[in-house]
């Protein structure tokens, strides 16, 4: 089974390709759900891809995903592990 990341970037890829094709949003979307499935972008998303595209140039732009800021998805430097056994600790007790 593929990673939901790749099958984000392979959907796209399918994006920038139809919107070259000049094929409008909800038919790309309707055809990529035929695919995709469960796992396919919704309407929403494909719209905001084929505005991307048409804005930047076809076949230039940056079809990985950005940097966001936010907390760690995980706690695994040794203080925030102390901290966490410091608050099992307190509850178990």
């Amino acid at each position: 089974m593929e990673e939901f990341s790749d099958v984000w970037f392979e959907q796209r890829t399918v994006i920038e390709f139809l919107t070259a094709e000049k094929v409008p949003p909800v038919e790309i979307q309707r055809r990529m759900q035929a695919v995709y499935g469960d796992q396919c972008v919704d309407v929403s998303t494909a719209r905001r891809w084929v505005r991307r595209f048409k804005d930047g140039e076809l076949g230039q732009a940056d079809l990985s995903d950005k940097t966001r800021s936010g907390g760690p998805v995980t706690a695994s430097d040794q203080l925030h592990q102390d901290h966490f056994e410091d608050f099992v600790d307190l509850v178990i007790l």
